[in-house]
């Protein structure tokens, strides 16, 4: 029995962040793809304050609405791994971290005097590639997260920097997240209400590195 891939695609342009945001839904797998792009600044310097900025993790924000970010419960150890050369992640770039556990966290707020609740989630760190030279005239690094047992979504996200050596040396922020429900009840749940929440997690997320791109 074949299956048919059906897949919608939406561009939408914030003027006022200048973040381009392309948002790509498939019903084959049930699997949610949002993909955000920025460019952050220039050169050498803004390349590695963003850089250590995307491995340490940690980051909130308040909006006034909502407190949002992801907190991390160590520090993270890296040990060079070698990788098989058939393998797509083959370099000499690439680094498997420790297994680091992190949490991401959304605030709920009610109206007073009923007190605010947060909602927590766990993750860990899946993988690292710090400084790879593999796109010609770039230098790039990448991490991801992706969850654990207990999370209402099953999926990764990655967020990656890219300094454009060629284009003016502009570095550029990606974040890309892939996610679907967890198998739980509560995950079938709040599925189809945690699409514009999980936007604007990376949104803030996406001005948390702006900011220190600029710095």
């Amino acid at each position: 029995v074949s299956q048919k891939k059906k897949t919608n695609s939406i561009c939408v342009n914030f003027n006022e962040s200048d973040t381009a945001i392309y948002t790509c839904s498939t019903a084959l797998g049930g699997w949610r793809v949002l993909k955000f792009y920025k460019t952050v600044g220039h050169g050498a310097k803004c390349y590695k304050r963003v850089k250590n900025a995307i491995f340490d993790w940690d980051f909130e924000a308040d909006n006034g609405k909502k407190l949002v970010g992801i907190m991390s419960a160590s520090k993270q150890q890296y040990h060079e791994t070698q990788i098989d050369s058939q393998t797509a992640t083959s370099s000499k770039w690439f680094f498997q971290p420790h297994k680091t556990i992190l949490a991401t966290f959304a605030e709920i707020r009610f109206p007073k005097p009923i007190k605010s609740i947060f909602v927590v989630n766990p993750v860990h760190v899946a993988h690292e590639i710090i400084d790879s030279k593999q796109i010609p005239k770039c230098m790039y690094s990448s991490t991801s997260y992706a969850t654990l047992s207990g999370h209402l979504l099953s999926g990764e996200e990655r967020v990656s920097v890219i300094w454009r050596k060629y284009s003016g040396g502009e570095v550029v922020v990606e974040i890309l997240s892939i996610s679907r429900p967890a198998p739980s009840v509560g995950g079938k749940l709040v599925w189809p209400l945690i699409g514009r929440m999980q936007r604007n997690f990376f949104l803030e997320e996406m001005k948390h590195l702006d900011r220190i791109g600029k710095s």
